[in-house]
């Protein structure tokens, strides 16, 4: 995976900076962190490009919900204005109005909760694909680690002392 080998980087370059006398801070190449994280950014896995594009895509619906249900609601209260000459009919439409406006709210509802269950699916995946990244990313910290400790062995030493 293309981030990993990125992030390796960003901590190489964090672990061999010039480190700032009595701040416990360092000194780093802006220039050189910046294009790490533009690389990082551009091998993102697609899961959360779809996640954000998901979350977008659910306010999107639930404000086309909620703008269809205001004017359904307005569509029957004009209606309802139109039909005041008689009691009967007055009734009658507000009974409609009423039952209207509770089949918007319960439309907008559900339309609500299918978004957020698809958000939350997706988001779910994407939690399931950064757990196993942060896995193997710890793995293959671990590895280094403990390879780092391991004494070099006699063809390693050999090598070096050519190339000195």
């Amino acid at each position: 995976m293309e981030i990993l080998k990125y992030v390796d980087q960003l901590e190489e370059i964090v672990d061999t900076a010039t480190k700032v006398p009595l701040t416990g801070k360092v000194m780093v190449d802006v220039d050189e962190v910046f294009e790490l994280i533009d690389l990082i950014r551009e091998n993102l896995p697609q899961e959360l490009k779809d996640a954000q594009y998901a979350l977008l895509e659910k306010d999107r619906m639930i404000a086309e919900a909620q703008a269809k249900a205001e004017k359904e609601l307005e569509n029957a209260r004009k209606e309802a204005r139109s039909m005041i000459s008689e009691h009967e009919i007055v009734r009658h439409a507000q009974a409609e109005a009423d039952a209207l406006l509770e089949r918007s709210k319960q439309n907008a509802l559900e339309v609500r909760e299918g978004a957020r269950s698809y958000a939350n699916d997706i988001l779910y995946q994407i939690e399931n694909n950064l757990d196993k990244a942060l896995y193997t990313v710890k793995k293959s910290r671990d590895e280094l680690r403990v390879s780092a400790k391991k004494p070099a062995s006699a063809s390693n030493v050999e090598y070096e002392e050519e190339q000195d």
